[in-house]
């Protein structure tokens, strides 16, 4: 059966009702809610042949973890284990280790997820057992040892068989909390990068410097401060002060105006997928693709398609044209093709973001 690649539509209605609750929380974050990530270099072992073999950093490694079990190699002239004994070792395979630690950290003896990737020329890591790794950082440099790592590797796409993980593979040795609050009592909003604008940011200053709840006193500056395009910096008031994260829970939940209705068009050529704002219009064109003829505008046409029966608008809507040749059974690449000789000859009245 012929694989077939469904092209989708997602339509940004910002503009319409559906989107009239828009809060703060939706396009920023508090500074200190990122999520860290923890690393490491360990073992994997058990591997039906499809190690590192003869590589000799891994063969370091490997006599190394075994020295600190007890096990001995002999050594060289110069002090050091004789390697060469671990030649023809196919089952074991170096790899790097990381760990995502949640944005609202994690306690000592959490459990989290580890992912697993072959440093080097493994084969695949299928039924390989990863060795007790420790992790360090998420600050390189950093000696301290957060998270000791373990446990039977799990293969999710067999294509790529040198990369899987280990499900709750990663129990935390400290705390690693998120401080929210800087030291002079302010938090820092931070702009998704899809909404960091100068716009944006004046809007949000204002909108929390009129809740009446953070009003501050007589003679105190605005609570908030738009900086730059990026943070807005929001001093906690006072009667805020002994209950920090309830202000930063209200701050995130404050109401915003709902924001422009959107004009971009998102195009993922690898994933063959189409997203598509509904505001974007196009103007008028002629499209022909193989033995059928699809136009846009007052012309006539050897093919009749509804583009767009309710457009309230002189100009068609992208999204109807995408429709019409979905109707037609057009492949998703001529689509995207046509898409982009849209923008080049200027019929597309949008921004075009190819990924």
């Amino acid at each position: 059966m012929k694989r077939q690649i469904i092209t989708l539509l997602m339509l940004l209605l910002f503009s319409g009702p559906a989107l009239a609750y828009h809060r703060i929380g939706d396009v920023a974050r508090i500074k200190g809610q990122e999520e860290n990530t923890l690393h490491g270099v360990g073992l994997v072992v058990g591997l039906k042949g499809t190690g590192d073999g003869d590589n000799k950093v891994m063969m370091r490694a490997l006599a190394q973890y075994m020295d600190l079990l007890g096990h001995h190699l002999g050594t060289n002239q110069t002090g050091q284990p004789q390697i060469e004994e671990l030649k023809g070792v196919k089952n074991v395979a170096m790899v790097f280790v990381t760990a995502v630690v949640p944005p609202g950290g994690a306690q000592q003896g959490d459990t989290i997820e580890c992912q697993i990737s072959s440093a080097f020329n493994a084969k695949s890591l299928d039924g390989g057992t990863l060795m007790l790794t420790a992790l360090k950082g998420p600050v390189p440099g950093d000696p301290a040892v957060y998270g000791l790592a373990k446990g039977l590797v799990s293969i999710d796409d067999l294509t790529k068989p040198q990369t899987g993980r280990i499900p709750l593979g990663c129990q935390l040795e400290k705390n690693i909390r998120n401080n929210f609050v800087t030291k002079d009592g302010k938090l820092l909003l931070v702009m998704n990068k899809d909404h960091a604008t100068f716009q944006t940011t004046a809007e949000i200053e204002s909108q929390i410097n009129s809740q009446r709840d953070f009003i501050p006193e007589s003679g105190d500056t605005p609570v908030a401060r738009a900086i730059d395009q990026v943070q807005i910096e929001v001093t906690i008031p006072r009667n805020y002060e002994k209950n920090p994260a309830l202000f930063a829970s209200l701050l995130l939940e404050t109401s915003l105006a709902p924001p422009q209705v959107d004009t971009r068009v998102i195009i993922n050529e690898r994933k063959q997928v189409i997203i598509v704002g509904e505001e974007v219009e196009i103007g008028p064109v002629v499209v022909s693709h193989k033995n059928r003829l699809i136009q846009v505008g007052d012309q006539q046409i050897n093919e009749a398609v509804a583009l767009n029966p309710v457009a309230d608008s002189q100009r068609t809507k992208l999204e109807a044209l995408v429709g019409a040749l979905n109707a037609l059974k057009v492949p998703t690449a001529d689509i995207i093709d046509i898409i982009k000789m849209l923008k080049r000859k200027g019929a597309l009245f949008g921004e075009l973001i190819i990924e």
